[in-house]
């Protein structure tokens, strides 16, 4: 038999293990051991390379000790500090610890930093972020993921959003974050199904990080897959739009709760998650944790604190006491039409009158739509209109519309899923020119009406709302001509058409264009013209209403025409106000004069600014509105021909009945936004103090780097300010290139300079570097002479590790511990300053090394019972945090358990005494009875899981490394 002990430290097949047993089966020896990363394996030893792990101070003889010194290979004093370092790093991000203040290339803002650190001081990550619109809501995501993911919990990864903000997020994990997301579409399954066969769950694997919209992964083909995928992390953006609402669940709702159950950590991202009703706020609730409140009781504060985190732009302060987000106005400027533009305007609606109530008719809702469309471009712009109702008349002539064949985006469009600007479009391009008539002489006169609104249209000359907003620009810039000023339009063709009309202005050379056509490269470019260059004005499709910010170079805003969604004119003036604007943001609404649609919005948006003056939080009204069907209202008034007064009045009913809700909710303190002051400042100030103490500085990073790589044979050389290069050697190298860089350890400088690597704790070549120095022989035994030290000794430095019973790891630390040879008095804090301290070159005293490598046992006895009392301490506070953590939960979970209970109890009775009146009740008594059945299993699945994470197990404390330390 193999002569291996228990304990003994190997290395099996290269990685890292420690012998547990071995024995023989017959003639066959096996080795059982614990392996780094893989846990217990039991191997045949004639299978397998195993190493014996070099005891590096039990080879240090006492006769050497004249030849020791700190550079001395054996006893290396820089190769000790690299490898302190490194285990410092790779143990930091379980220390409860925030590392992505050093790990994202975003700027942080303190109550962003607050929302994460409070979701990861939870026993599980699962929390609904409530934020207002423009406070960052994405930044916070990303930052908790790479918490999550740094502390080794994120592996198989979901992002859920709405289609048209796929893109976005993608682009923004990449860039803030560098976190690569694959876009889970019919490519990517047709793919996945050929790669992994037919029968493989392409959602249930190891290593994925997906993104996908909420419309592509509803769909019914997906779902029993999803059913068997489970994901460690999920983030559903926009979540109030996958709320239950109703007696039947909408299928993007089933498919959340479906996911979110089978979550480890869940995310629900959304500004508006109250609606005015309640119901879809408490299932969101619910989605976050299924056991907080029976189905029968009311959801409390204490309740909803526990999953929510919710600040609004005007509960955030600095330092000062000054609000950080200042005032918005919102104006609406009216525009009187011409008498050639009001027939226009009639002769339009009648012909959309006439075609809807046709669409009506025949049922065929797509024509219906086109309707509504054609309404909303009338209002928009003579060039919007002519140039839809050109392109419908080609269409009509040439035969090509049908209300039947639909593209497969138009169809899903037209179930509700959202889709980027560019796609949304061509779309509604595509449903403009469907049509439906009986015969085809009702076809030849629609062409014969067209003809004419066409030839109204081109007898316009003046289009007397961009005349307006011609004249106000103008103005702006003559008066003011240090401001700049952000123009928002709806439609493609109505921009292109204000471009024309404004082309000979002096300013129009000034004048940058974003629209659905504009890619990610040059949208970046043309807002970092507009906010850092001479260019005043920026002129933009929806496509610009969300992803850029302007705070800090504009806070003048124009909207040529109201989008008829409440939610997307709130995104639209999120570019400005948010987050670093310092001053009053101006919204001027330019809206036709004695028009329905004109009618409706004022008082629409005159509603929103008085009633979020009462509850102080946009968010909340816009959230009121969320499932209000403006389009259908205007539609139905059009049809009916009733006047915008009937409109307006169901539209205040609607918007009234729902505020009184809210109200409720907020004098139940259910939805209050929390307060972030000075305060709050100085709490997350203070973690962010501690994080940098555990995870180092960029100096620290900086230093570890250039000392790692020049400790394997390469080099680290500046480039310039800021700026260095690197020749890594062979070991470190990813690719064939030996040059490494340009790259910077600074946060600041990376985010100010683009293609530009950064160096950041957990970049691969830390990483990569890392692990070399810990997998290497040298580093576990070093000697230092050091000034502050008075006597002879050695520095132990422990590993000491917790874990619950789940086996997740709650706590790791390294602490170091010196035992002075003399009085044999273990201390800590000499302990790190040993570990820390920089060795002074020379030639020690022979003699006292010789005693301390004789002496070693009776130094380490010492500082093991001084580390079990640590171990002892540190268990017991642990031990008391878990129990509260769990036992709050516990309490939750047996209070709704009760509830439940009693609940389905009281139908079993109730059934019960219909069968004894002589009623066939044994279907239904039997349905009940297996519901309880399934609740009791459920509530003791998760008391199990419960009672695992309130266990505290301490892991072997492991001496990592030590020091023979001597004075100078």
């Amino acid at each position: 038999m193999t002569s291996f002990d228990p304990g003994d430290s190997i290395r099996l097949n290269g990685t890292s293990a420690e012998v547990i047993k071995t024995y023989s089966v017959g003639d066959i020896e096996y080795l059982r051991a614990y392996v780094e990363d893989a846990g217990v394996k039991t191997v045949c030893i004639d299978d397998v390379e195993i190493e014996s792990k070099r005891d590096r101070l039990g080879e240090l003889e006492p006769a050497s000790a004249d030849q020791l010194h700190p550079d001395h290979e054996a006893v290396s004093a820089e190769w000790f500090d690299l490898r302190s370092q490194a285990l410092q790093l790779q143990i930091a991000h379980e220390q409860g610890q925030l590392l992505s203040i050093s790990n994202s290339l975003v700027r942080l803002e303190p109550y962003q930093l607050a929302a994460v650190n409070w979701v990861m001081q939870k026993l599980r990550q699962r929390a609904l972020i409530a934020d207002d619109v423009g406070l960052g809501k994405t930044i916070e995501a990303g930052l908790i993921l790479k918490e999550i993911t740094a502390r080794n919990r994120a592996d198989r990864v979901l992002f859920v959003v709405p289609a048209h903000l796929q893109k976005k997020w993608i682009r923004d994990m990449d860039r803030f974050f560098d976190i690569d997301l694959t876009p889970a579409d019919r490519q990517w399954v047709e793919g996945e199904r050929r790669r992994l066969g037919e029968e493989a769950n392409i959602w249930d694997q190891d290593h994925q990080q997906l993104v996908t919209s909420q419309a592509f992964l509803r769909q019914e083909e997906f779902q029993p897959a999803l059913d068997e995928a489970f994901w460690d992390v999920v983030v559903v953006d926009e979540a109030h739009k996958a709320a239950k609402r109703g007696e039947s669940p909408s299928k993007t709702s089933q498919m959340v709760e479906r996911v979110a159950g089978n979550s480890d950590s869940l995310l629900l991202l959304s500004a508006t998650p109250h609606d005015g009703k309640g119901e879809a706020f408490r299932s969101l609730v619910e989605y976050i944790d299924p056991f907080l409140v029976a189905e029968d009781q009311d959801l409390s504060k204490d309740a909803v604190d526990r999953v929510m985190i919710r600040r609004g732009k005007q509960t955030l302060y600095d330092d000062d006491g000054e609000r950080i987000f200042p005032d918005r106005q919102v104006n609406t400027v009216p525009v009187d039409m011409t008498h050639e533009e009001r027939q226009f305007y009639r002769a339009v609606t009648d012909y959309v009158q006439n075609v809807y109530n046709r669409s009506e008719k025949l049922n065929e809702p797509a024509v219906g739509f086109a309707m509504a469309l054609m309404q909303k471009r009338l209002v928009s712009s003579i060039g919007a209109i002519k140039a839809t109702l050109s392109r419908r008349l080609g269409d009509l002539v040439d035969e090509q519309s049908s209300s039947t064949s639909l593209s497969e985006e138009a169809s899903a469009y037209l179930d509700g899923e959202d889709l980027d600007e560019e796609d949304k479009e061509r779309v509604e391009e595509e449903l403009s020119a469907l049509t439906v008539t009986e015969s085809d002489a009702q076809l030849e006169e629609e062409i014969e009406t067209l003809r004419d609104l066409v030839s109204l249209a081109e007898g316009i000359s003046v289009d007397s709302k961009a005349q307006k907003v011609r004249r106000y620009i103008q103005q702006l810039l003559e008066e003011q001509p240090d401001e700049k000023l952000l123009l928002f339009t709806e439609y493609t063709d109505t921009l292109n058409y204000l471009l024309e009309l404004v082309k000979d202005e002096p300013w129009a050379d000034e004048i940058l264009v974003i629209d659905g056509s504009v890619d990610k490269e040059e949208r970046a470019r043309i807002e970092e013209e507009f906010n850092h260059g001479q260019s005043r004005l920026l002129f933009a499709t929806d496509a610009a209403s969300e992803g850029i910010d302007l705070q800090h170079s504009c806070h003048i805003m124009v909207n040529y025409e109201l989008p008829w969604n409440p939610n997307r004119l709130e995104q639209r003036i999120g570019r400005l106000h948010r987050y670093g604007q310092d001053k009053e943001v101006k919204v001027w609404n330019f809206t036709f004069e004695d028009t329905r649609e004109g009618e409706i919005f004022d008082m629409l948006q005159n509603k929103v600014e008085n009633i979020r003056g009462k509850l102080g939080n946009t968010a909340d009204v816009l959230g009121m509105l969320d499932d209000i069907n403006v389009d259908s209202l205007i539609m139905e008034s059009i049809q009916n021909e009733e006047p915008a007064s009937a409109t307006k009045e169901e539209l205040e009913e609607l918007i009234d009945e729902r505020q009184r809700t809210l109200q409720e909710w907020y004098e139940r303190s259910l939805i209050d936004t929390s307060t972030f002051d000075q305060e709050s400042r100085e709490k997350i100030q203070e973690v962010m103090d501690e994080s940098e103490d555990v995870y180092g500085t960029e100096a620290d990073i900086h230093e570890f780097v250039e000392r790692g790589v020049e400790a394997l044979g390469g080099g680290v050389e500046k480039a310039g300010n800021n700026l260095y290069r690197a020749q890594l050697p062979r070991s470190l190298r990813q690719g064939p290139d030996e040059e490494y860089g340009p790259f910077t350890f600074s946060r600041d400088f990376a985010m100010d300079h683009d293609g530009i690597d950064y160096v950041s704790p957990d970049d691969d070549l830390v990483q990569r570097l890392m692990q070399q120095i810990l997998d290497s022989e040298h580093g576990d035994v070093g000697l230092k002479l050091l000034p502050f030290v008075d006597e002879p000794g050695i520095a132990y430095n422990y590993r000491v590790t917790f874990e619950d019973g789940t086996g997740e790891v709650i706590r790791e630390d390294m602490i170091p511990v010196y035992v002075d040879a003399r009085h044999q008095d273990p201390r800590q804090r000499m302990g790190q300053r040993v570990v820390q301290g920089d060795s002074i070159k020379g030639s020690p005293d022979a003699n006292r090394i010789r005693s301390l490598i004789q002496s070693q046992d009776q130094l380490r006895e010492a500082a093991d019972r001084y580390i079990s009392q640590q171990v002892t301490s540190l268990r017991e506070e642990l031990h008391e945090r878990r129990r509260e953590e769990t036992q709050q939960e516990l309490d939750d979970l047996e209070e709704y358990a009760e509830a439940e209970r009693q609940r389905i109890e009281e139908f079993i009775e109730n059934y019960e005494r219909k069968a004894e009146a002589g009623s066939n009740m044994d279907i239904a008594i039997r349905g009940q009875q297996e519901r309880l059945n399934k609740l009791e299993q459920r509530i003791e699945d998760r008391r199990a899981e419960l009672q695992r994470k309130a266990q505290v197990i301490s892991l072997a404390p492991s001496v990592e490394g030590l020091c023979l330390t001597l004075p100078v």
